[in-house]
């Protein structure tokens, strides 16, 4: 059985829209790293603001896959939280 916190990192993360589905591949290689979303935006915007929500030991992941991509482009950091996972205290 695998160790799980009950913790969970929690990012928002905005790019370029032209960026974003690169992100999203990369995301889905690292099946598993964490949960991801695309939180609404108005038609016609050029960023796309990401949800990223994982298990806190995941973190340090999380943010060499983040570090590398922002070698490639832009990536603004709005949001850098520790939150307690629900599911955990069920």
């Amino acid at each position: 059985m695998l160790n799980h916190s009950s913790q969970l990192f929690h990012y928002i993360v905005r790019l370029n829209k032209e960026d974003s589905a690169f992100f999203y591949f990369q995301l889905e290689a690292n099946d598993g790293l964490c949960f991801y979303s695309t939180l609404p935006y108005e038609p016609h915007t050029q960023y796309r603001d990401i949800d990223l929500k994982g298990d806190v030991f995941l973190r340090e992941e999380i943010n060499l896959l983040l570090d590398q991509c922002s070698k490639k482009f832009k990536i603004d950091i709005l949001v850098d939280e520790i939150i307690p996972d629900k599911k955990a205290s069920e």
